[in-house]
């Protein structure tokens, strides 16, 4: 770092205090990510819209298509423009995992920072005072289109922190497959899908992790874009706070999934549910974690008697235990049967077993499921209002859960995080619709609104909501983002408030020398 950088002029204006609030910026990054199929592009032109029209934002498309196309050259990779649809986006793949192998898993990432940084730097995006360039405060968003990888969402949190926000659009496969075919997409519509959900490799696209991260989720399975501008309006009026604007049920309900989650200590995963009444009544709760004798699961509090697998007998997963036992038995039968010679490689033969549907075998496990609990929390609390109820989960329902779920009476499951082992649409498609409100079904469907993460951040109330007695509403061409970040490091904040600090001091030292002094000359 250089003196000078270390040493910017706080203002132009020898008269003018500059303050920490003057110095956080309206600006916006927000990133899109959703299955192909899933309406990206469309919901990004309707959220540049409403930025534009509405909220009188300044606006710069990035599309990361546009940036795997220029650097394709750099691993070999031509996308050519003319081809069908199916074409172009296996290409485009295939460009994307060979740059993230070769220049990082959040290279696409920062050629996006890349893009807003010239961008900024173009635009007017700094003052120049003294000869040194200070960004300064704009309206304006950075729209990008789309992220397919974990550590791309994670460099830009890393880099933009509150102005940044990731929104995860989606819609069910047999829309997704029916858009790409009006696109054009006539072959390998499959491995397409397949392969953009999750690749199988490091440096592949990873987008059923990446959406898990979003800030907000959209389920976009319209047949026009009539619910899509409502979903983005609510956003943005959440963001900006401009009116009242409270959770849905479905936003409260998935909180309470969420946070009953956080309490599981399974060493796979934390799973939540809880269930609802046709009123809205909770009635019962549940996460994945080992059962105790007379009801309930392990707590904390049970200390020294908590015998969840992170402290019992081995402290290892009994699910992952169990199938390694079968996967030995398994080779060892065969070598006994002569189907495979005496020296097999143990190793390959695991990795075999592997690619089979043994390695998603989930029966072995000590714990109780969250929605099986949740529905058993229910029996135990002597409740009523099952039937017709709603289940909410922070991950879509196994097998084993499903036909639970079906046979308790319950009518609707929103879930958030999708479950590749779980069969339970091929086991009981008879019984339930991936869709909203199927009569005679069950209906599972994937959640829409603000992620349970981010409720107390967007709800909590920050100023006061009346004046004079009535309900207060901001103008969205004016309003600021609740959530702002600072345009400078923290070191240069630090001059900011010294100054400050420096010059009221040295303004009332002043007043008070200059009265004494004047009492003085009055003697």
């Amino acid at each position: 770092m250089t003196a000078k950088a270390a040493e910017l002029p706080l203002t132009s204006n020898a008269d003018q205090i500059v303050t920490l609030a003057e110095r956080k910026t309206d600006e916006l990054v927000i990133a899109l990510v959703g299955p192909v199929g899933s309406g990206v592009s469309k919901t990004g032109e309707v959220l540049m819209e409403l930025l534009r029209e509405t909220y009188k934002y300044s606006i710069q498309s990035i599309k990361v298509s546009d940036l795997i196309k220029d650097a394709s050259g750099l691993v070999g990779v031509d996308v050519p423009a003319g081809v069908n649809e199916s074409e172009r986006v296996k290409k485009l793949q295939l460009a994307g995992t060979k740059l993230r192998g070769a220049f990082g898993e959040g290279y696409l990432a920062e050629k996006c920072i890349e893009k807003i940084a010239a961008h900024r730097l173009e635009g007017g995006g700094y003052d120049d005072v003294d000869g040194t360039l200070i960004p300064k405060p704009r309206r304006q968003a950075y729209v990008i289109d789309s992220l397919k990888h974990p550590s791309e969402v994670q460099i830009l949190q890393d880099v933009y922190d509150g102005i940044f926000w990731l929104i995860g659009i989606f819609a069910p496969e047999e829309v997704r497959r029916d858009r790409l075919k009006t696109k054009g997409a006539s072959t390998d519509i499959d491995k397409i899908i397949e392969k953009d959900e999750e690749e199988g490799i490091d440096s592949g696209q990873k987008v059923r992790h990446t959406i898990q991260q979003s800030d907000f989720f959209i389920r976009n399975d319209g047949q026009n874009t009539d619910s899509l501008k409502e979903s983005i309006g609510r956003f943005l009026k959440v963001i900006f706070g401009t009116e009242v604007v409270t959770p849905t049920r479905d936003e409260a309900a998935m909180y309470t999934a969420a946070a009953t989650a956080a309490g599981s200590a399974c060493l796979s995963r934390q799973v939540g549910a809880a269930i609802y009444s046709k009123s809205g009544e909770l009635i019962g709760t549940g996460r994945n974690d080992v059962p105790k004798a007379l009801g309930g699961l392990y707590v904390f509090e049970d200390g020294a008697h908590d015998n969840r697998c992170y402290k019992w007998q081995g402290r290892q997963c009994h699910n992952d235990s169990r199938k390694e036992g079968l996967y030995q038995d398994i080779t060892l039968k065969l070598i006994d049967a002569g189907l495979l010679p005496k020296n097999s490689d143990y190793n390959g033969v695991k990795a075999a077993l592997k690619k089979t549907d043994i390695k998603n075998l989930i029966e072995y496990s000590r714990a109780v499921h969250a929605e099986m609990e949740a529905i058993l929390s229910v029996a135990r609390g002597e409740k009523n209002g099952i039937v017709g109820a709603t289940l909410y989960c922070t991950t879509f329902p196994c097998h084993s859960c499903a036909r639970h779920i079906v046979a308790s009476g319950i009518s609707r499951v929103v879930y958030i995080e999708p479950y590749p082992k779980s069969l339970a649409i091929t086991l009981h498609k008879d019984a339930i619709a991936i869709k909203d409100i199927v009569e005679n079904m069950v209906s599972f469907v994937q959640y829409d609104g603000v992620s349970p993460k981010n409720i107390l951040r967007l709800f909590e109330l920050r100023s006061d909501r009346k004046l004079d007695g009535r309900a207060v509403t901001a103008n969205p061409a004016t309003a600021s983002p609740i959530s702002r970040s600072p345009l400078d490091g923290y070191f240069r904040r630090e001059q900011i408030v010294v100054h400050r600090l420096g010059t009221l001091e040295a303004k009332v030292q002043a007043t008070e020398s200059g009265g004494r002094d004047g009492a003085t000359e009055s003697k």
